[in-house]
């Protein structure tokens, strides 16, 4: 009994270190944040899911996205190529390059792209995606389908979120 008290308690030390080194800069729950939310869902009738699915198909979401993962980086589609990495990219020339990667797709962006677009999204993604961003033969996402995968995974679980509500 003497020598588990002492590493109960070492255990005990060690898991408060660890729990303060990885959650010391979790933001804590906003009550304020979340009664306006309540109040939001009272006032107009939606979840941030359903607003959220309402511009899901816009040309401003699909830009949103791939900075989002040019940016942060994606590991939900399981293609051959495995995960994408964030941060090939600075946030601003993350930005040229989903008005560029748009237009592979149809869709346009609300400011034109600068010339040097092209330039960059071939130098940094052209050679997992392709210069034509067709994705290598399924190695890699295609990034001229209408609707990306990664957006239409996300619409597929806003409308199970629905359903359950």
């Amino acid at each position: 009994m003497q020598k588990i008290i002492p590493l109960i308690v070492t255990m005990i030390v060690l898991l408060y270190a660890v729990y303060n080194a990885n959650f010391r800069d979790i933001p804590k729950i906003d009550n304020h944040t979340h009664t306006h939310y309540k109040e939001h869902i009272k006032k107009h009738k939606t979840t941030h899911y359903e607003d959220e699915l309402s511009s899901i198909n816009s040309d401003a979401y699909a830009k949103d996205y791939i900075i989002k993962v040019i940016n942060e980086g994606s590991n939900v589609l399981d293609f051959k190529g495995g995960v994408m990495e964030g941060g090939f990219s600075s946030p601003e020339d993350a930005e040229k390059i989903a008005c560029y990667t748009l237009e592979l797709s149809g869709k346009k962006c609300a400011e034109p792209y600068p010339e040097d677009a092209a330039m960059f999204y071939t130098s940094i993604c052209g050679g997992c995606h392709g210069n034509d961003g067709k994705g290598l033969n399924g190695s890699y996402p295609d990034l001229t389908r209408a609707k990306m995968l990664g957006i239409a995974k996300r619409e597929d679980f806003l409308k199970s979120m629905q359903k359950q509500r």
